[in-house]
């Protein structure tokens, strides 16, 4: 009896846990052992594929449009993902020690996360419309870019100086500091008042607290935060094709917009493919290097 139960039970785990294997052998390594495959041919998805071995490899590497997008792309993360960890701790603690209303400012702050960042970019470039944006609009009444006929300096989303950059900038974060601060929330709720008590009873002050109790127990938090960040930064492409379709003169091209106006707008599916595996590539040595950099400052309770 024992025995047949324990085959049941292998049976009944075995059954539910196929479809989702099926689906993630289909959809996510049949899929990317395909790329690799097209990334060896010449093919525009309508004539047959014509076998070039590495000639899309040597030319991504000797395409400007490439370096660029990886520019970008790390330029976007190096800012990003600070902005967003720093400020969603900010608004966990700012939720954390909210007398009233916790719920409320939670949902508010939560919001965007919920929008679809088609729609949240269709929001902001109005904001930073040069002629019709509220931003510019404060800015002029204010004074800082003088009068109306200056608004050269106002076209943000159109500046390839930076600009538009900042453009994309500001909808990611705004996106996503909801999400970490709700995330932070948990992490700081779940930390034992027993040790602030004692701290207190050291004299300890606040900023001695914050900075030995709660950074070190908000380690793990901190670190799922930080590797989720990453990962959305380098993965950035719908809010640049809204806002700007990679432009001005590139300035808002990333590595990912870049392989999709390859593959569904050039057309050209292998050197698509060849960037898609370079990419790969990055993200799996940088998601090494960051798991044997955080390793050992991770504290668990």
């Amino acid at each position: 009896m024992n025995t047949i139960g324990l085959r049941g039970r292998k049976r009944f785990i075995f059954a539910s846990i196929a479809p989702s294997a099926i689906i993630l052998l289909v959809f996510s390594y049949f899929s990317f052992a395909y790329c690799i495959y097209v990334s060896f041919f010449k093919w525009n998805m309508l004539s047959p594929k014509k076998y070039i071995a590495f000639k899309n490899y040597s030319q991504l590497f000797t395409n400007p449009s490439f370096w660029n997008s990886l520019k970008v792309t790390l330029i976007y993360s190096l800012i990003s993902v600070p902005s967003c960890v720093i400020l969603g701790l900010i608004v966990g603690i700012i939720l954390k020690n909210a007398r009233i209303g916790r719920s409320f400012f939670r949902t508010m702050f939560f919001i965007p996360v919920i929008i679809s960042m088609v729609v949240a970019s269709l929001i902001w470039k109005w904001i930073f419309n040069p002629t019709q944006g509220i931003f510019n609009y404060l800015l002029l009444k204010i004074g800082i870019f003088g009068t109306a006929n200056t608004n050269h300096w106002l076209r943000w989303y159109l500046d390839p100086n930076g600009g538009a950059l900042a453009s994309l900038l500001a909808v990611g974060i705004w996106k996503r500091i909801g999400y970490n601060g709700v995330i932070f929330l948990s992490g700081l709720l779940n930390i034992d008042k027993e040790y602030y008590e004692a701290a207190e009873l050291e004299g300890a002050s606040s900023f001695r607290q914050f900075w030995n109790i709660t950074l070190p127990l908000l380690s793990p938090t901190t670190f799922f935060v930080l590797t989720m960040e990453i990962i959305s930064a380098l993965k950035v492409s719908v809010s640049p094709l809204v806002f700007t379709n990679g432009g001005p003169i590139e300035s808002t091209t990333t590595l990912v917009l870049l392989i999709y106006k390859e593959a569904f707008e050039n057309f050209r599916m292998g050197y698509a493919s060849a960037l898609s595996v370079i990419f790969f590539l990055f993200v799996l040595l940088l998601t090494a290097v960051q798991m044997r950099t955080n390793e050992k400052n991770v504290f668990y309770q």
